[in-house]
């Protein structure tokens, strides 16, 4: 009969089973891919922050995460400890272990071991009900198991001295549950039930059934998607800064934002504020008609920009971190929109396209748009940052500060990157700074980053650029900060081939995010994106903080290159490169010129590149180069295009470069695609025959076996000639047999094949001074008068054996 009872060490095993599938991936998430803490380096030190290395060491181990995975992993180590005591009633009866012999002892040993175990446990000896029970269930049987006939031969056929046992069935469930007093026993079995097995399967059911909802690395709705692509707001041609909130708030995920009922007084003071900042709203019906999840979205949004987060009422805080943190993800997504191929060209639209980036550095630095006036002329000034806008994107720093610090003559960011570092403090007091925003300014002047660029077009293996071919744009980048003079800033410099991210520093936004850069080829006379990529720069960082002088290398380069171009006049090249015009001529040494260093087009630090540039293809070591991007495009029509490669921040605002590029695109004509077809065969067959050849050593060796061959042959046949006057005749029938001796050979050249090899460049060139000489003619009645002889030609190995 089978008997259903509880199990305390089955359950504590079910437990420490459950226990370990969350523990075990939580772990390697932990390790691996969660702690943002041990993926992301920081490019600045606050006061806060000015310690040693250990303490910082000891504040990032016992960090808040690390201090939650060591208790848990402490609490599976006690369960784990706990089921191995309550496991002993799990094992099988086994009489040698529970008297403690060997299994091949004797009788004597086993009667010997059976009084010694009396001694401690009989009833006799020892009061305790426990030991008594022991002894009656273990020890007694296990001495009749070894003595006793009978008992053997149970104990051998069933495992039991007893002989066959009822099936003992035991459920991972605590003893308690299946006593007859208890009451709760059913709702703690409903519990775990619920808890352990229901509940999993619907959260995984959840997840199956709006995993399709969502698409993307940065998980956004299916309909936020068509919204962005094909709606009223959706990303629009010539989309401005000023009109992407319109287009960023229609998302779903703010569409589906609850608003619930609590929430109304905290609604009507963000109106208030909202109108307070921005008074042009009053005359827009259609901007508060809208449904209440997408003001109320817009709305913080638009606080957060004016830099109201201590205004904002507590009950649309949380609401408000939700909307910065998808903030970054939908503009993500309204940027691969606007790059997105479209015909005829198969190009983007770069005007959203600037724009959208312009949007994330506001994000970031929580700038108002008003402030941030939108880039005129297309991509002419991309990168040239509005100076009021540098230095409001500044901590500490509004509209009245920004007068303080006019009367002072700094109105804007580069003036006052250029203070003195002794003066700094005096000049942010006078704008109505205390210290710890001065030390928080400062703070932000060392952390931005200036970007160093080179660029180089080509389409690989080609002269020029024709219509329908794919160009490859190689830039090269060096990344700079103030940051990187400071003492102790090594323990947290970026390092070459580290996969770490760099941490953006944006005191004015709560949710923190990483550095990023976009990267774009642009045309603006047509509105067109080629080409777009994003790139953390933390390659181009580390070289820049490893080598410093790399980057002074640069800007001398460039200024020597500067000076040769003002004498030397505009230049030109035909070939497909993308320095041909005068302004990249002037860096054709790939540097970036000083602040002020002259005319051209960069007056904000930018530089071109040329093929031949210090650390270029022939600048010998990789690490010169810096970290190196590839923009891949298709030729535009034929013709000369005046592109533009754009490196812009989405982080900071002041800190983007725009290098002009001018290349010549050819038609694709038939005579042109025959040459260029010829010239592949050509180098199809120099490859082959190169594979072909030997080394030139060995070539070398060949050559003088030859020559030594030849020598002895001509001295063999001016002695014949000295013996006999018919002996030049002799001499021709003698090589004439010679020749048919080798035609007639069984040897082959090749090996493998059996066939004739080609003559060699060696070969070819014996045959050069023989030019002149008139041919033997084949003797007369001799098999040659039939049939002209053919030059034949050995290896190397029958030529040896000659």
């Amino acid at each position: 009969m089978t008997e259903h009872k509880g199990s305390t060490s089955l359950f504590a095993i079910f437990l420490l089973s459950l226990y370990s599938l969350f523990l075990f991936p939580y772990t390697i998430y932990r390790l691996f891919g969660g702690g943002s803490e041990e993926t992301v380096v920081q490019p600045y030190v606050q006061g806060k922050q000015k310690k040693s290395a250990a303490s910082r060491y000891l504040r990032k181990l016992f960090s808040k995460g690390n201090l939650v995975l060591l208790g848990l992993w402490v609490l599976w180590g006690l369960l784990l400890w706990y089921v191995q005591i309550t496991s002993k009633d799990l094992k099988p009866f086994d009489p040698f272990e529970i008297l403690g012999v060997d299994p091949g002892a004797s009788t004597a040993e086993i009667k010997k071991a059976y009084r010694s175990m009396s001694l401690l446990y009989h009833p006799d000896k020892n009061p305790d009900k426990k030991a008594h029970a022991y002894f009656a269930e273990y020890i007694t049987k296990a001495y009749q198991a070894l003595t006793d006939e009978v008992a053997r031969k149970n104990y051998e056929k069933y495992g039991h001295p007893d002989g066959q046992q009822a099936v003992d069935v035991g459920v991972a469930l605590p003893t308690w549950l299946f006593t007859k007093d208890s009451r709760l026993a059913p709702l703690m079995l409903l519990g775990l039930v619920g808890v352990g097995i229901l509940l999993p399967l619907g959260v995984v059911s959840w997840h199956m059934l709006n995993a399709n909802r969502y698409a993307g690395p940065n998980g956004v709705m299916q309909e936020t998607l068509s919204f962005y692509f094909h709606s009223k707001y959706s990303v629009k041609e010539a989309q401005s800064l000023v009109r992407i909130p319109e287009t960023l708030v229609c998302a779903m995920e703010f569409i589906t934002l609850p608003t619930p009922s609590e929430q109304s007084y905290g609604l009507e003071e963000l109106r208030k504020l909202t109108l307070r900042n921005n008074g042009d709203l009053k005359d827009k019906p259609t901007f508060w008609k809208r449904r209440a999840s997408v003001l109320k979205a817009h709305m913080l949004l638009l606080a957060h920009l004016d830099r109201e987060h201590d205004n904002i009422p507590a009950s649309l805080q949380a609401d408000l971190r939700f909307v910065l943190t998808k903030t970054p993800l939908l503009l993500d997504e309204m940027m691969k929109i606007a790059v997105l191929p479209r015909p005829p060209a198969g190009y983007g639209w770069m005007t959203p396209a600037l724009a959208i980036v312009e949007m994330m550095q506001c994000v970031s630095q929580a700038l108002s748009i008003s402030n941030r006036k939108p880039l005129s002329g297309g991509a002419a000034k991309a990168g040239a940052a509005d100076g009021l806008a540098g230095l409001l994107q500044l901590p500490h720093i509004d509209g009245d500060a920004a007068k303080r610090l006019k009367k002072k003559r700094v109105s804007t960011l580069k003036e006052l990157q250029d203070t003195a570092a002794a003066e700094l403090p005096e000049t942010l007091k006078a704008a109505g700074l205390d210290d710890a925003g001065v030390e928080e300014v400062t703070t932000f002047l060392k952390t931005l980053p200036t970007v160093h660029v080179r660029a180089e077009c080509e389409v690989p293996g080609e002269d020029e650029i024709m219509e329908q071919d794919v160009v490859k744009c190689k830039l090269q980048l060096l990344v700079t900060r103030p940051a990187h003079n400071t003492p102790g800033f090594e323990a947290q410099a970026p390092q070459r081939g580290s996969s770490k991210a760099i941490r953006a520093f944006t005191p004015n936004n709560p949710i923190p995010h990483d550095e990023a850069w976009h990267i774009f080829l642009v045309d603006p006379t047509s509105n067109a994106v080629l080409s777009w990529s994003k790139v953390g720069l933390v390659e181009a960082e580390a070289v820049a903080f490893a080598r410093p002088e790399l980057a002074e290398d640069w800007e001398r380069a460039a200024a020597a290159a500067e000076g040769a171009d003002k004498k030397d006049g505009d230049r030109s090249r035909s070939k497909a490169l993308a320095t041909a015009d005068k302004f990249i001529s002037r860096y054709g040494n790939g540097v970036q010129r000083k602040e002020g260093g002259g005319g051209g087009a960069d007056k904000d630090g930018g530089a071109g590149a040329g093929k031949d540039g210090a650390g270029g293809k022939d600048g010998g070591d990789e690490a010169e180069s810096g970290q190196v991007v590839e923009l891949v495009f298709a030729a535009p029509k034929a013709g000369k295009h005046e592109l533009q490669v754009v490196v812009m921040s989405d982080s900071y605002v002041g800190c983007d470069r725009t290098i002009p590029l001018r290349i010549k695109v050819v038609p694709l004509t038939r005579a042109a695609q025959e040459g260029r077809d010829a010239k592949s065969l050509a180098k199809a067959k120099e490859w082959a025959d190169s594979d072909a050849d030997d080394s030139d050593e060995e070539a070398a060796a060949r050559r003088q076996r030859r020559q030594k061959r030849k020598e002895a042959k001509e001295a063999a046949a001016a002695g014949e000639a000295a013996a006999s006057d018919a002996g030049s005749a002799a001499g021709d029938s003698d090589e004439e047999d010679d020749d048919e001796d080798e035609l007639n050979s069984d040897e082959y050249d090749s090996e493998e094949s059996g066939e004739l090899e080609s003559g060699s460049e060696d070969e070819a060139e014996e045959a050069e001074p023989a030019k002149g000489k008139k041919p033997a003619l084949p003797a007369a009645g001799g098999t040659g008068a039939k049939e002209p002889l053919k030059a034949v030609e050995v290896s190397d190995d029958e030529e040896d054996d000659d």
